[in-house]
């Protein structure tokens, strides 16, 4: 049991009502159950009540459980289990802190240290100007980049003193700071790079088990070296096969094409060297182009595999 509250009624508004985009998504969600099971969707519903008013109230409880056929009480039993749902008015930006022991050992007392100098709040606490609500979190699952914290849907990693409070003031002043490792880590590679399997097609075992050939061995014996350099091997930057490229983004405002699935820092930082900013972009592309900047990347398939075109076509969409 959370041990959590809800906001005093003097907080409470009078009423909730959808607006009208997402009413357009409540219908859609219902539609995915039965008659009979509306009451899945509980769920859904709360996430998207809190995403429209930063928390959850009363009043949209109470239209909830009108919307599922369920008494409020069911639905105020979700609400409070869950501690993903607000129960009572926060800032613009959650910090949600992890303080599991992996955080701890790697010094998550400084992103506490930086937050109290920026922001003047600790754990509980939202700032004088509304803008930040810290909560301490159990594990949120990045122990290898700790410390970290959760700001709203972002994960921001490998924190310290001072890029943390980098952090909170690119937020005040309304920028987009980097997502994920603040101090350039690759994925959940060593601090200082890979060290290991650095030689391993592991795309060879993807592919035999995709086509279901688990007798065959699940690492392949490496190639003999090839004489050629590595950069020979890579596709010429003049291919015509090479997507259409942009001297720079559109209005100054690139898209988050870590977004994509498959789509790392670094390997955002290549497509916007080949001038690639914009997911509509990345939905264009040809077969042909698919596999230049495959070959380009040494993917080996990989982009097929994740389906860029279809999700790039998806958030070009919602952008």
């Amino acid at each position: 049991m959370s041990g959590r509250h809800f906001a005093p009624e003097s907080e409470q508004p009078e009423n909730f009502a959808w607006s009208a985009e997402n009413q357009a998504v409540v219908t859609d969600t219902l539609s995915k159950y039965p008659d009979n099971r509306a009451a899945s969707a509980v769920i859904p519903m709360l996430d998207l009540a809190q995403r429209q008013e930063g928390w959850v109230s009363r009043a949209a409880i109470e239209v909830i459980a009108d919307q599922l056929d369920m008494a409020p009480i069911r639905v105020m039993e979700v609400a409070s289990f869950y501690t993903m749902f607000n129960l009572a008015p926060i800032g613009k930006y959650h910090v949600q802190v992890c303080g599991t022991t992996p955080c701890w050992l790697r010094g998550v007392d400084q992103v506490y240290a930086a937050l109290k100098e920026e922001c003047g709040i600790g754990n509980g606490q939202t700032s004088e100007d509304g803008l930040f609500t810290v909560t301490e979190v159990e594990c949120l699952g990045a122990c290898v980049n700790a410390p970290m914290v959760q700001i709203n849907d972002d994960y921001y990693e490998d924190l310290d003193k001072d890029n943390f409070k980098g952090l909170l003031r690119a937020l005040r002043n309304g920028e987009d700071p980097k997502t994920n490792s603040q101090t350039g880590r690759q994925s959940s590679e060593a601090a200082g790079g890979a060290t290991a399997l650095t030689e391993v097609d592991f795309s060879v075992r993807h592919s035999r088990k995709l086509n279901g050939n688990a007798s065959e061995p699940s690492v392949p014996e490496q190639a003999a070296p090839s004489s050629a350099p590595e950069e020979d091997q890579q596709p010429a930057l003049d291919d015509p096969a090479r997507p259409p490229a942009l001297d720079g983004a559109r209005e100054n405002q690139a898209d988050d094409l870590k977004k994509i699935n498959g789509v790392g820092p670094k390997i955002e930082e290549i497509l916007n060297d080949l001038g690639v900013y914009h997911y509509d972009q990345v939905a264009a592309w040809t077969p042909e182009q698919v596999a230049w900047v495959d070959g380009y990347l040494k993917f080996k398939g990989r982009i097929d595999r994740e389906d860029w075109i279809e999700q790039a076509n998806k958030l070009a969409g919602d952008a």
